[in-house]
């Protein structure tokens, strides 16, 4: 007990201070009781119990916090309790007040101890009269027997006075001295109030950290305190254990009966994939007459059933573990090897686990039971510090680090890395670590620091394979910088390599990846479509990154040899590059107008990426989210997703993912309605020089950005980006470049739908429908207007996005039959203002903004206010269809005003009074 001043707050302790509430408030009425917090080491039950008493001044507190080293002392806990009331002994009858005056003297008296049991409850009771009791027993695991017995008999007997006891214990109380008193359990707390406390405990982490610290403190308090951050051993299965903690499962430890502390080290000691069954024999094994599995059910660290124990948690496991001594682990290991077929992979782990010294042979044997992904860690660190050979501890470290790396851990994969550069040449590192190094800083740094370092590191390889796989890493380093010249370096060093039907289709591979802007690379879509399924048998990381493959017209084939990579990293847990595949599928989905498929797949990614620690694919993943949330006209989103994005892309050079970031922001402000602010950031993709500029993203952003300079009258840029559209076309004969070129000519007032395999693109179709509508209705052919905006506001409902859709109804209300049309305007006109309808009778006159701004003394942008309330309560869009309703030849109540009869009143107009 600590509890002074005020409380501490508590984190997602709402049910269990609750439950001790609601006996504080029986008490006040005069019916005691008395509650057993009870769970593992660390889970805040001190903490809680500090909380009731500070926030329960009503209550007369008594504390016990029996000391260790007087645990076998008699009666030592109940002379702390006692101390404090000493003068009040003297009321109590003869016997009892002798008996306690023993006590307090540390004589051994005649009286037994129920006599003194007795004593103590009248004592109490006596106290209470005038105010309740509140008696709170904390690590009661360290009371004497005589004090356990008289507090468990007072426990038992309180409910007729106003008087509590809260006892705070290692294990339920199914029987011994608590027996009788309500269990309340206090669980580990929730992942959402564990990452509460880790934020105040560690400030500064990001959310990935702070993800990272919940999941290894499983909810423990103390262990979330004491975690070193950020987390960097998960990959490896451990958890690092704090001093405070180890300390407290050490003393939970020394508590428990041999059979139990045996059990529950074994199950501390076995891996944690394996050695199921090798438990629940000694299970059950152990006291045919009282299993183990009994004994330590209440203790709150075991899960599982019988036949598949385990404990709650790795953190669990992890300071059970380190709090046994080296005799007590070495034993568990030994029975667990023993209990398992020689040679097997947990067998060998076990008997590597006694040994102290290098052993070759032990390590060479952990080597050989290698697994497939993460759990390939802990066995190649085990075997590295077993080897004699510092190249074979580097081989190993290596491997340690490639399987972190795929099985998603960056920051273990990065030390491990380091680690084995400590102990040999550069080279031999990067042979073994498969090139690694430039992997990783793919994830985080500079593209052209990276292209260099993967570079180098293939010509390290005498295997034309990895030669492939890191170039095809290069590859796309600078590609995303827009960097042709290290394109073409990668180019040329991969024509240079013997890799067995890697001739066949570098042809291809050299005109995707190739200058955007390169009319020499002629190549049709059809023509590489072809190919696609042989290069993702072949040399599937050769394949386009996927603004490349739908640049190329290639949606279809890439989408198929993505999903089946997808599909591949799921079976082989390769987290890494399973949330490299989602980002490139989510991108795909988006054009084939799968929005719901590309959302989960964007959002599993960012999850996996953040994670992981790799960067640069939960920028992609954001840059999808993005687009869907501007098509969908959630900018807000949009802000939020693009911040970070750019903050990480600049320092890193990233064109490709700046430039996205770029077209999401143009796309929500062009959907806003803020044309001059869409084509300021959309013109940036093809400036020569800006961080954002990507002639790839600048082609497939070419729609909106034609669409932004039409509205913001700068066509000259629009026809610029119809040119780049037209050469794109000739280059490639791309379905969607040539629909979308044809619809930019539409745009720039030079229709598009009949172009072949336009309708694969939703989105763009029926944006291409809308605007064909526009032009249907302003040339006053409703009927064939109204054909094309339904279909158009079809499409958008279906792909939820709302922009398009409100704006294509509101074309459809446009188009209404006149005797419908005549009662809708007129039903607007009710809901106009004074003022709103005077600047509607001078815009349907065919006054400017200026002049309307003159004739009623107000400014040009409040006339351009009012006309767009006019515009939306009527269903109008432009000062034709206005003209058209008759206003202006209105004179009514709200008629305009001659010059001379207005006189400005606060910025405001009224009619003069004579």
């Amino acid at each position: 007990m600590r509890a002074t001043g005020a409380p501490a707050p508590l984190v997602g302790r709402q049910a269990e201070i609750a439950a001790v509430t609601e006996v504080l408030d029986r008490a006040r009425r005069g019916t005691g009781g008395a509650l057993v917090l009870w769970g593992e080491p660390g889970i805040g039950k001190t903490a809680l119990l500090d909380h009731v008493t500070a926030t329960s001044p009503d209550f007369a507190p008594l504390a016990v916090q029996p000391a260790r080293c007087e645990s076998g002392t008699p009666f030592a806990g109940l002379d702390t309790l006692l101390r404090p009331v000493e003068h009040l002994i003297a009321t109590l009858p003869v016997s009892q007040a002798a008996a306690l005056r023993g006590v307090l003297a540390g004589e051994v008296t005649a009286a037994g101890r129920s006599l003194i049991a007795v004593a103590v409850l009248s004592l109490l009771s006596a106290l209470a009269v005038d105010r309740p009791l509140l008696i709170v027993v904390d690590d009661a695991h360290r009371l004497d027997a005589e004090t356990e017995f008289v507090l468990g008999f007072v426990a038992r007997r309180v409910g007729t006075e106003p008087v509590v006891v809260l006892v705070a214990d290692h294990d339920a109380p199914a029987g011994g001295s608590w027996e009788g008193a309500d269990p309340l359990a206090v669980r580990p707390l929730a992942d959402d109030h564990a990452a509460q406390l880790v934020a105040a405990a560690h400030p500064g982490l990001d959310g990935p950290e702070v993800t990272r610290a919940v999941k290894a403190g499983g909810g423990n308090p103390l262990a979330l305190h004491e975690l070193p951050v950020p987390i960097d051993d998960l990959a490896a299965g451990t958890v690092p254990v704090g001093p405070r903690l180890r300390e407290a499962f050490a003393e939970r430890l020394r508590t428990m009966p041999a059979p139990a502390r045996e059990f529950v080290v074994l199950m501390a000691a076995a891996r944690a994939d394996g050695d199921q069954l090798t438990l629940a024999r000694s299970a059950r094994s152990r006291a045919p007459e009282g299993p183990v599995w009994e004994e330590t059910t209440w203790s709150g660290l075991l899960a599982g059933t019988p036949d598949r124990p385990a404990l709650r948690h790795p953190v669990v496991r992890a300071a059970v573990y380190a709090s046994a001594s080296p005799s007590e682990r070495g034993n568990a290991h030994r029975t667990l090897a023993a209990a398992l077929p020689p040679g097997s992979r947990g067998h060998v782990w076990h008997r590597a686990a006694t040994v102290h010294d290098v052993d070759e042979e032990i390590a060479g044997l952990l080597e050989r039971t290698v697994p497939s992904g993460a759990g390939a860690v802990p066995i190649l660190r085990r075997a590295a510090e077993l080897s004699a050979d510092p190249a074979a501890a580097t081989r190993r470290l290596a491997g340690a680090a490639v399987a972190a790396w795929h099985g998603g851990d960056a920051t273990m994969a990065r030390r491990l890395l380091a680690d084995a550069r400590s102990l040999t040449d550069e080279v031999l590192v990067t042979r073994a670590s498969r090139g690694l190094r430039g992997v990783l800083e793919l994830a985080e740094g500079s593209l052209e620091r990276v292209h260099r370092s993967i570079s180098r590191d293939i010509a390290a390889f005498d295997d034309p394979r990895m030669g492939v796989e890191l170039g095809a890493a290069a590859l796309h380093a600078g590609w995303s910088a827009a960097r042709d010249d290290l394109v073409g370096e990668t180019l040329t060093r991969l024509a240079g390599l013997t890799t067995p039907g890697l001739p066949d289709v570098l042809p291809v591979v050299r005109t995707w990846w190739g200058p955007a802007t390169d009319p020499a690379r002629a190549a049709s879509s059809a023509e590489l479509g072809d190919v696609m399924a042989h290069i993702s048998r072949v040399e599937s990381q050769l394949l386009p990154a996927s603004p490349l493959g739908l640049v190329w017209g290639l949606d279809e084939p890439l989408a198929d040899a993505v999903h089946a990579l997808v599909r591949r990293h799921r079976r082989h847990a390769d987290g890494t590059s399973l949330a490299a595949a989602l980002a490139r599928i989510a991108r795909l989905d988006i054009a084939a107008g799968r929005w719901g498929a590309a959302q989960d797949a964007a959002a599993e990614g960012l999850a996996s990426a953040e994670r992981i620690g790799a960067e640069h694919i939960a920028a992609e993943c954001r840059n999808c989210l993005g687009w869907l949330a501007a098509a969908r006209g959630d900018g807000r989103s949009v802000d939020h997703l693009t911040v970070r994005t750019l903050q990480l892309a600049r320092p890193r050079g990233d064109r490709a993912v700046s430039a996205s970031a770029h077209w999401n922001r143009g796309m929500a402000a062009l959907a806003a309605g803020r044309a001059d602010a869409a084509l300021d950031l959309l013109a940036r993709l093809d400036e020569h020089g800006h961080e954002a500029a990507h002639p790839v993203v600048a082609l497939l952003a070419s729609l909106d950005t034609i669409e932004a300079a039409v509205h913001a009258r700068r066509p000259e840029i629009g026809r610029r980006r119809a040119e780049a559209l037209d050469a794109w076309v000739r280059r490639t004969g791309a379905p969607w470049a040539r629909y979308t070129a044809h619809l930019a000519r539409a745009l720039l007032d030079e229709p598009a739908l009949d172009v072949p395999g336009a309708s694969r693109r939703p989105f763009d179709h029926g944006r291409a429908r809308l605007l064909y509508g526009e032009w249907l209705r302003r040339q006053r052919r409703r009927r064939d207007a109204r054909q094309q905006l339904d279909a158009a506001a079809e499409t958008f409902h279906a792909l939820g996005a709302r922009p398009m859709l409100e704006r294509a109804r509101r074309e459809q209300g446009l188009i209404m039959a006149p005797a419908r049309r005549a009662t809708a305007v007129g039903a607007g006109m009710t809901t106009l203002t004074a003022q709103e309808r005077r600047v509607a009778q001078l815009a349907a006159g065919d006054l400017t903004n200026r002049e309307i701004g003159a004739r009623l003394r107000i400014s040009d942008r409040t006339v351009g206010h009012h006309l767009s309330n006019v515009f939306a309560k009527l269903g109008l869009c432009s000062r034709r269809d206005l003209a058209a309703t008759g206003i202006a030849g209105r004179r009514d109540s709200g008629s305009v005003a001659t010059p001379d009869e207005l006189v400005q009143v606060g910025g405001e107009t009224s009619r003069a009074s004579a």
